[in-house]
């Protein structure tokens, strides 16, 4: 028997950009989309390095590429690109933040607990994201949130659909160590 799907009055966008190697550039079968999947480390404030023979230190994200980039990039080569990531949620009953498996992309479930910024915000920590909802008003958020039976500190989940849009590639150093770009005397982007 089939899940019954859920509906939610909670939806989120969320972007937020990470540098990593790309495993893999796929064209869709109707071969005018495609795919990216990057392998990012799970703790970016150190080094945007990992360790590919410590699964704990990276995960991999793949995600709809809607710019085409798919065409360009080479696995093996380095990308920062800007993860947008957006879904409904609703109250689970859970005691941590988790993501279901090693790979953040379409369908994958994830666990976040919210928590209320000021009377007209509410955050949700997602441990690889954080997702900021806004309503207009106080008794609006009370209301919305009231009937999804969302409190501060209640868990929440997710199955996002995950966008991956390429800002830059090329080299790990180029990469990893922020240089941008130079192009010779008259070539490049105008």
């Amino acid at each position: 028997m089939a899940e019954k799907p859920w509906v939610s009055s909670l939806s989120f966008e969320v972007s937020f950009p990470v540098r990593g190697k790309i495993l893999q550039a796929v064209m869709c079968d109707c071969e005018e989309e495609g795919d990216l999947r990057l392998r990012v480390t799970r703790d970016p404030s150190g080094s945007w390095e990992y360790d590919p023979k410590k699964r704990d230190t990276f995960f991999d994200i793949h995600g709809f590429d809607p710019k085409g980039f798919y065409l360009k990039v080479r696995p093996g080569e380095w990308a920062e690109v800007d993860v947008v990531c957006f879904g409904y949620l609703r109250k689970v009953r859970a005691s941590r933040i988790e993501m279901q498996g090693n790979v953040l992309m379409d369908g994958t479930r994830l666990i976040g607990r919210a928590q209320e910024t000021d009377g007209t915000h509410l955050s949700v920590n997602f441990g690889v994201f954080q997702a900021n909802l806004g309503f207009e008003n106080p008794e609006q958020m009370r209301k919305v949130l009231k009937g999804e039976r969302v409190k501060t500190g209640a868990y929440v989940e997710t199955d996002a659909d995950v966008d991956i849009e390429v800002r830059r590639y090329g080299g790990k150093e180029e990469i990893l160590g922020g240089l941008r770009r130079r192009f010779p005397a008259g070539r490049g982007k105008r």
